[in-house]
């Protein structure tokens, strides 16, 4: 039945539910109400049970229903004989009610446990049908914007925001054991610092200021450890403005500790101790699989240098770079790609070299210590290396799940070590950290030596519930609005100006992804994009339809995507080389549409120019 006549229909039983007086949205106390998950303890006795009917079955004189809460599901049994009168508003429910049920529990001739109804209310009327069940919602962008009905119809993501909840408790209660008091700190800040970050900027009208939402509460849980409570911790929302990816969303939670009279060698253990804590609780073992690997979280942690990473996969000794011509002369001789624009300043330099051939190549859980001064202000040098900071990150998977170092308690080294970020902003660094001469003036006070931490709980969620997304470990991730870009309709797809035709003349495969090939495709004689593609339907020759960033394409669900620029396991790809879908012509999208080779004449103009001479048929 079309979706619009089962809403009407429901509307029409929520009409005849007001004729009986009937409160189709009664507020009953239901609060002694029995968990479906507790039912089979009450074997021959009365309960109440509450939820949300998701499957009935029968005809006649009886029904069976399923109905499910937080705990579980349970069957319901509905018999004319037991429910008299009663037994006639049965015709009124529907799959995705809120309702409440009291009878005897039984066991059927089947062996299940069942609730022998002796009476029901609706507590709640459904008018939108649910998604078929299992089925129904599986548009990933879909789920994340309506999580209410992802949670509803797809059981396992309940499972995985039951397991953070449970990852957050568990670290409070460790943390609790361990000596630490939880604080609260602003999140509103007038300076943002803690972390190299770009803020989200607010405006207080009352007391006429710019402020910022936080990026970190580092500096204001260090300030607590000048007071003297020497082991704190905070489980904190913070905010980046910046990028969205499968490990990053701008509004985001960790939990951020200070340690007094510690060193970043004590937490290295201490996380250790942690993770193995987290994982006998939840897992029930060290070893589990994130994406197809294994990962084997059992102490202790590989250890490998920040110098020793970079030297391993590039050939390249950091130490032996003093100046940012010495790094760019490093990468030319020995014939990187990498895109080094956005990057100001020696350490920013280093990080995306790092980031780009490092890290995605480091699977096994590692501690990545003792980073170059340059690239963290916060942290205190290595007295034995004062070009060193004494710090780690726990990485896996070639991604971060934790870092931590010694505090900078120095604080005219501070205040240097701030200058210089100001003037790396002055040349451009967007995530250049600010002078927080509040801060200075605490650090003058005295702060004890200390050793700091932070762990993103979303991304240490993804990795023990094997998300392939940190959306899928957010309860509403960011999301752009749902509503289309705009665009004339006769410039989507294959109709805009933007889809031009090019030829594939180079294809190599991914060097961090099996199933990602990576394509040189000409768009005229003198000039080829970079462009990362799926597709096994691909060849060097094939004429393809290349949508340009700006480009507004077809997507699934009858709704539009607009084109950009966008990075691939760490490689930029420039545009994107379109299937059936994007094009308009039908819905596959799991290949690309081959154009005739009889186009290789018009490389560059736009497909729309010669429409004539394709067929929609591949």
């Amino acid at each position: 039945m079309p979706i619009d006549e089962l809403r009407q229909q429901r509307h029409r039983k929520l009409a005849e539910l007001k004729k009986l007086n009937l409160d189709p949205y009664p507020q009953p106390n239901l609060k002694d109400k029995t968990f479906c998950l507790d039912v089979p303890n009450f074997l021959g006795q009365e309960v109440t049970v509450a939820g949300r009917l998701m499957s009935v079955r029968g005809h006649g004189q009886i029904l069976f229903a399923d109905l499910i809460d937080r705990s579980g599901k349970i069957q319901l049994f509905f018999q004319q004989k037991n429910l008299t009168d009663l037994f006639s508003q049965t015709k009124l429910i529907d799959l995705g009610d809120i309702l409440s049920a009291t009878g005897t529990v039984i066991k059927t001739q089947a062996g299940e446990i069942t609730v022998d109804v002796k009476s029901f209310v609706i507590l709640a009327k459904n008018l939108s049908p649910l998604p078929e069940k299992w089925h129904g919602l599986k548009d990933i962008e879909e789920r994340y914007r309506r999580r209410y009905l992802d949670l509803i119809v797809n059981p396992d993501v309940k499972e995985v925001f039951l397991t953070r909840i449970k990852i957050l408790t568990l670290c409070r209660q460790f943390l609790d054991s361990h000596g630490f008091l939880e604080v609260e700190t602003p999140i509103l800040q007038p300076i943002y610092g803690g972390a190299s970050a770009k803020p989200f900027e607010t405006f207080h009208n009352e007391l006429d200021m710019k402020m910022y939402l936080r990026i970190s509460d580092e500096l204001y849980l260090k300030r607590l450890i000048v007071g003297g409570l020497e082991k704190v911790y905070e489980v904190s929302r913070d905010f980046r403005n910046e990028g969205v990816s499968r490990f990053h969303n701008p509004e985001f939670t960790q939990i951020e500790f200070y340690w007094a009279y510690v060193d970043y060698e004590v937490l290295m253990s201490f996380t250790e101790e942690l993770i193995t804590y987290l994982l006998a609780q939840i897992k029930n073992t060290t070893v589990i699989e994130f994406q197809g690997t294994k990962l084997d979280f059992t102490p202790p942690y590989k250890r490998l240098t920040f110098r020793q990473a970079i030297l391993g996969q590039t050939g390249i000794d950091i130490d032996l770079i003093k100046t940012e011509a010495d790094f760019h002369q490093e990468i030319s001789q020995k014939k990187l790609k990498l895109d080094t624009k956005d990057a100001i300043g020696l350490g920013e330099l280093f990080d995306t070299l790092y980031k780009e051939y490092a890290r995605p190549l480091i699977i096994q859980p590692t501690f990545v210590t003792d980073y170059p001064a340059s690239m963290i202000a916060l942290a205190k040098r290595k007295a034995s290396d004062p070009s060193k900071i004494s710090s780690f990150q726990l990485l896996a998977a070639g991604a971060e799940i934790l870092k931590a170092y010694n505090e900078l308690n120095d604080p005219q080294d501070q205040k240097e070590r701030w200058q210089d970020e100001e003037a790396l902003a002055k040349k451009g660094s967007q995530t250049a950290m600010q002078l927080d001469t509040d801060y200075i003036e605490a650090l003058e006070y005295g702060m004890p030596p200390t050793a700091g931490w932070g762990m993103g709980i979303d991304r240490l969620t993804q990795f023990f519930t094997d998300q392939p997304s940190v959306k899928d470990t957010i309860f509403f991730p960011a999301m752009k609005p749902a509503s289309a870009p705009s665009a004339n309709n006769n410039e989507i797809g294959v109709n805009s100006p933007k889809v031009i035709i090019g030829k594939i003349t180079g294809i190599e495969p991914h060097p961090q992804a099996d199933k990602l090939h990576l394509c040189q495709v000409d768009i005229s004689s003198d000039k080829a994009l970079s462009i990362i593609c799926s597709c096994s339907n691909i060849s060097v020759g094939n004429i393809v339809a290349v949508a340009l960033p700006g480009a507004i394409v077809h997507a699934p669900n009858k709704t539009v995507l607009k084109i950009n620029k966008s990075k691939m396991r760490g490689i930029q790809s420039d545009a994107m080389m379109c299937s059936p879908l994007e094009l308009g012509f039908s819905q596959k999208h799991d290949c690309l549409y081959l154009l005739p080779p009889g186009l290789s004449q018009h490389l560059g103009e736009p497909l729309n120019l010669h429409l004539a001479d394709i067929h929609p048929q591949n």
